[in-house]
């Protein structure tokens, strides 16, 4: 039975702003967080003062919990928002489509849980997944320890969410996903340089002496893929009828849709002013080029369509799950394709204008080859990675059993 709301109470909807409106105010702040791209990567973090001005645009209210102040919107909501950001910085579409999406998860734990960290209303959240394997059991929650690698926008972030394996008699450890304040953890700075998404400092976090993470703060990982997280038994918690393993991808393949846009954007700037040799003694506008002609238009219809079949597929599945109707594994596996999918034509448009650039576009000052480099580092990520997905949806499809997480 729904557990009934003790420790906040809970009121109407809060009046949430038109996502129009929300919308409008990102790419209002495109010009700032462009300006602000190379500074971004060459401190290896998103700055404070970027971060604040997403805050204040409301736009970490997107798809938190409305109990919390929330605006309960859905992911293709994000991925829209997610987009405008990677357009303009490829690091700030990362690490501000995480500060969002990671307000949605919140939903998974229990009410206690999210009082804690969303009482705050400025409260951000960062995360790092890798189980630590320095996990005491004692009365009334753990004692925990350890390191945490890749834990984006952390310098940024008031909590964070770390894997923790529980020692398990029976078998191989009980991974869980905790919630630790950032006072008691340091940030090394002695990690995160890398060839892309330098700028969102997904820097190596510690905890050098065991703190205690009570039991309300825990969550297990298993929960989360089968979609049985405590949060469903709060009463009127609708973001946590959202399974993290079906929509999550969505939050990090949008900012990396974005910059492949960003870096049309750049190259169609380029193409304006610049010359090229067509022959010996000829020099040419490059906007007269056919090929060129070609590349912009090869690249927006990559782009759009790769975009325009992610955010049909989840704002579709997105209106099921509203009307708490079942997906089908199908329906899942096909949101996990496109993802992964957009990624694939994300990198393929960037690679593609990168290489007719010329030599000048290696310039660091240039933003193209930031986006090229950012690009191609997201798309590592292990949950977009194309060839795996898309073997999971022909298993499928042939009826087999689909391995991976959807």
């Amino acid at each position: 039975m729904p557990v009934a709301a003790k420790t906040v109470p809970f009121a109407s909807k809060p009046q949430r702003t038109e996502f129009s409106v929300l919308l409008n105010r990102v790419r209002e702040l495109q010009p700032v967080v462009r300006a602000a791209a190379r500074d971004t990567e060459t401190n290896r973090r998103v700055s404070k003062k970027t971060m604040d001005l997403l805050r204040e645009a409301e736009l970490t209210k997107l798809v938190r919990p409305a109990r919390f102040g929330g605006f309960e919107y859905g992911t293709s909501e994000l991925a829209q928002i997610a987009f405008e950001l990677g357009r303009a910085c490829g690091s700030t579409g990362w690490c501000g489509s995480l500060a969002m999406c990671y307000q949605w998860m919140m939903s998974f734990f229990t009410l206690e849980a999210q009082q804690d960290v969303l009482g705050d209303p400025n409260n951000l959240v960062a995360g790092s997944y890798q189980p630590s394997k320095e996990v005491e059991i004692v009365p009334g929650g753990i004692k925990l320890a350890g390191a945490w690698p890749y834990a984006s926008n952390c310098e940024n972030s008031q909590w964070l969410m770390l894997g923790a394996g529980l020692p398990n008699a029976k078998g191989p450890p009980d991974v869980m996903w905790c919630l630790v304040p950032i006072t008691d953890m340091k940030v090394d700075q002695d990690t995160w340089f890398t060839s892309g998404l330098q700028g969102t400092g997904s820097k190596t976090v510690r905890i050098e002496r065991p703190v205690f993470v009570p039991e309300h703060r825990m969550l297990r990982f298993a929960e989360i893929v089968a979609g049985t997280v405590p949060g469903k038994k709060i009463d009127d918690n609708n973001m946590s009828k959202f399974g993290f393993t079906t929509f999550g991808p969505t939050a990090l393949v949008s900012p990396v849709l974005g910059m492949a846009q960003g870096a049309l954007d750049c190259f169609i700037e380029m193409a304006k002013t610049k010359v090229r040799a067509a022959k010996p003694g000829m020099i040419v506008p490059m906007a007269a080029s056919s090929m060129i002609q070609n590349k912009i238009g090869a690249a927006s219809a990559t782009i759009e369509s790769a975009f325009t079949l992610l955010l049909t597929s989840v704002a579709a599945a997105e209106d099921k799950v509203r009307n708490d109707t079942p997906l089908a594994i199908g329906e899942r596996i096909a949101i996990r394709r496109n993802q992964g999918f957009a990624a694939k034509q994300s990198v393929s448009v960037v690679n593609d204008l990168f290489a007719k650039e010329g030599a000048a576009g290696s310039d660091l000052a240039a933003p193209l080859q930031r986006f090229w480099r950012d690009a191609n580092a997201a798309a590592l990520h292990l949950s977009l990675d194309w060839e795996p997905i898309a073997a999971m949806y022909g298993q499928e499809r042939l009826g087999l059993e689909p391995v991976g997480l959807f």
